[in-house]
């Protein structure tokens, strides 16, 4: 059994503080069809930080990613959603350090 990660890539902050952040939306202990189902449940209903008051929602999906673009009213943005597996966590390295190994991987780093 893995464990897995829902994560959106979008724009964060404003102005010239502009930045392409990642955050993990949920984790899921299970298989990677449980984690798509997830992703599936999560991605419609998704707000993102930009723009504030959208305009137009597209969502398209390309195999099991997702990419979702809001109309602004200046430009539009977009999130991008995956499903990540999850190799090392410095939380509890105990649980995720033989997956890691079996990724090719001999360190966290």
């Amino acid at each position: 059994m893995g464990r897995w990660a829902v994560v959106v890539q979008e724009t964060e902050g404003v102005g010239d503080d502009r930045i392409w952040g990642a955050k993990v939306l949920a984790e899921v202990e299970g298989s990677r069809e449980d984690a798509l189902a997830e992703l599936r449940r999560i991605v419609p209903t998704y707000t993102p930080q930009h723009p504030f008051n959208g305009r137009r929602r597209r969502l398209f999906r390309d195999g099991d990613s997702y990419l979702l673009i809001t109309q602004g009213s200046m430009r539009d943005y977009h999130c991008v959603f995956k499903v990540w597996e999850m190799l090392w966590d410095s939380k509890r390295p105990e649980v995720q350090q033989e997956r890691l190994a079996a990724a090719g991987g001999d360190s966290a780093g």
